[in-house]
């Protein structure tokens, strides 16, 4: 092997090591009255991926506010009508399940599930 194999190999090894030990956040912004949603994922902090994903959402309606962040797992939002609820959790699947159990407690008869995203 070559020293610059060795080098190479080395940087890799260590961008995966950050990668893992990085944490990234997403977000995910919601309309009520327009029904438009948009969401960031990937960003080095929380305000930022709410920020993109606000700044994305008004673009569709201008009634979007952040609804949850999340980092490390998924976020989820579920709405019936003027219920808006969200959930969070370690995969998708179970911030989808999170956000549906919340719009039923919340009286939700029609709870559907608006989005959801995932952070690695």
């Amino acid at each position: 092997m070559s020293e610059t194999y060795c080098r190479l190999e080395l940087i890799d090894c260590q961008q995966m090591c950050n990668a893992k030990t990085q944490r990234s956040y997403g977000a995910i912004a919601y309309s009520t009255k327009d029904k438009a949603c948009f969401w960031a994922n990937g960003w080095n902090s929380q305000k930022k991926a709410e920020q993109v994903a606000l700044d994305n959402c008004s673009k569709q309606g201008p009634g979007c506010k952040s609804i949850v962040w999340y980092s490390k797992g998924g976020g989820a939002v579920a709405a019936d009508g003027n219920i808006v609820t969200w959930g969070t959790d370690s995969t998708k699947q179970k911030a989808e399940n999170r956000a549906m159990d919340e719009c039923k407690k919340e009286g939700g008869k029609k709870c559907a599930l608006q989005t959801s995203q995932c952070t690695p």
